[in-house]
């Protein structure tokens, strides 16, 4: 019987308590005590991958890093070198995250030869997003995303304007004495999302009308599409502005050519440092649960740095963070600047990746940029639902909200404190209102219970050395947990 595990990432699914009054006197029930939620930092591999051919000399970026088909499958940007300095889009593909095949694919030509894992000119598509779509058909099974902008000089769109023709446009209107507001009316650029389909990933056609408009509303940085399953509808995460700070949008579709315009849907708020500001989303699911993610990059305008920290949702709509504590921190390497981009990969049986890469400059503070520091790509790597603990640092106890028991084990993601530390178990009957005393199953309360202590991604609970719980298959069970210096990951039941 598969356990489909509760990882702890918000406090929805634990039970809040009530209190009632019976002939004046107050009554708690089951309110949860000596616990909170706690953000467990990413643990950082090494480097896991540097330029082996000439066509990565000039450069190797990491787009997108996704698992499919039993592997771990990643794009990047590549710059090349010499007598042939394009850039492309490269395919590579690894078992572990670390040794990774380039394969001879023949579709794209550097320097005249075809001998390569090139896929396809960047500027043609300026890759950013990629997922697999479980509901299309073969041939367009693999789905990408990218940005795209046309700039407009008094009125006309200007096809192929370079970065260095803008700013001389813009020097130009500032020396003729134009205002703000009007030097924004006579250069400005409309955002575009364009999409990509394929039958494998590495021959792609290039669809001729774009995914979405979105006006003159910028689409810098990260612009992250997906298909949710439980919706029925494809999902985007773009990067959007609201009174001059960054936020991220969200636009859906029932058809992946046809996206609604885009509404905010996360943002910096009053418990966060009035000067941080949400660079990128980084939005992916979480293996196994499928609850909704987002490792936002935190900037920090006072000091010119990024971190990671992590959000998470039930539906995608509406997010909240679990800490404000950095998730990928930009130490202890001395970044800068931290990013993280999306998804979670098992790397092995008990670990998940996320890909991030650490920037020795700081945004906007060129003078400090150290050239000869160039940025490094690494794993975030927690265990398997390890991402927030439920953590008892003292004393506490918490109860769930019920599930139905389907008569198998109950199986705990735990992790104690070498010294003291433990864990036990109750089922108990579902808390009701008005408060009343909660009874344990016979036979599964807190007498009864084993202690658990130790590390362990998957114990099973037992009670004086009994786990099967045949005798409440079917009955809505509530776990309750009491701990002492012990943290609690997932359960399953």
């Amino acid at each position: 019987m598969r356990l489909t595990p509760q990882p702890f990432l918000d406090w929805y699914g634990i039970f809040a308590g009530t209190t009632s009054i019976d002939d004046g006197e107050v009554w708690y029930q089951d309110v949860p005590t000596g616990v909170h939620l706690a953000v467990q930092p990413a643990h950082r591999s090494a480097v896991f991958i540097t330029p082996e051919h000439p066509w990565e000399e000039g450069g190797l970026t990491p787009q997108v890093m996704i698992h499919a088909d039993g592997m771990i499958k990643m794009w990047y940007i590549a710059r090349g070198t010499g007598a042939d300095q394009r850039t492309f889009i490269a395919y590579a593909e690894s078992d572990d995250g670390f040794a990774w095949r380039r394969p001879e694919l023949g579709l794209c030509a550097y320097d005249g030869v075809y001998a390569n894992n090139l896929l396809f000119d960047f500027a043609d598509f300026q890759l950013q997003s990629l997922f697999v779509d479980p509901s299309a058909p073969p041939e367009a099974r693999y789905k990408a995303m990218a940005r795209d902008a046309i700039t407009y000089h008094k009125g006309v769109a200007v096809p192929n304007m370079t970065r260095d023709r803008k700013w001389e446009i813009r020097r130009e209107m500032e020396a003729a004495g134009l205002t703000p507001e009007q030097r924004a009316e006579e250069l400005y650029f409309v955002g575009l999302l364009r999409g990509a389909v394929s039958p494998d990933g590495k021959a792609w056609t290039f669809l001729d009308e774009p995914l979405l408009d979105v006006g003159r509303s910028g689409l810098d940085s990260q612009n992250i599409a997906a298909y949710d399953p439980d919706a029925g509808r494809y999902v985007a995460y773009l990067r959007g502005h609201q009174d001059r700070r960054r936020i991220v949008r969200r636009s859906e579709g029932n058809a992946f050519r046809g996206w609604s315009p885009p509404r905010m849907v996360f943002g910096m708020d009053p418990q966060d440092p009035i000067s941080d500001d949400v660079y990128a989303a980084a939005y992916c699911r979480s293996p196994g649960s499928g609850r909704h993610l987002m490792f936002p990059a935190i900037y920090h305008r006072d000091t010119g740095t990024t971190d990671v920290q992590l959000a998470t949702s039930r539906d995608g709509l509406l997010w909240s963070r679990p800490g404000r504590a950095p998730i990928i921190p930009s130490q202890p390497e001395g970044y800068g600047m931290v990013f993280a981009f999306p998804e979670l990969v098992p790397l092995d049986a008990e670990t998940w990746g996320l890909m991030f890469v650490g920037q020795f400059d700081l945004h906007d503070w060129n003078e400090r940029h150290d050239p000869g520091k160039k940025p490094e790509w690494r794993w975030a790597t927690w265990k398997r639902d390890r991402l927030v603990a439920l953590e008892a640092p003292v004393q506490g106890r918490v109860t769930l909200v019920e599930r139905e028991c389907k008569g198998g084990v109950l199986v705990v993601n735990f992790q104690t404190q070498r010294e003291g530390g433990w864990i036990k178990v109750e089922l108990v009957e579902p808390p009701h209102s008005p408060a009343q005393p909660v009874q344990p199953f016979p036979g599964f309360g807190l007498e009864e219970a084993d202690i658990l202590t130790g590390d362990d991604l998957a114990r099973t609970a037992s009670w004086q050395g009994r786990s099967d719980l045949s005798s409440l298959k079917g009955r809505k069970v509530a776990v309750r947990l009491h701990m002492a210096r012990a943290k609690v990951f997932s359960t399953a039941i």
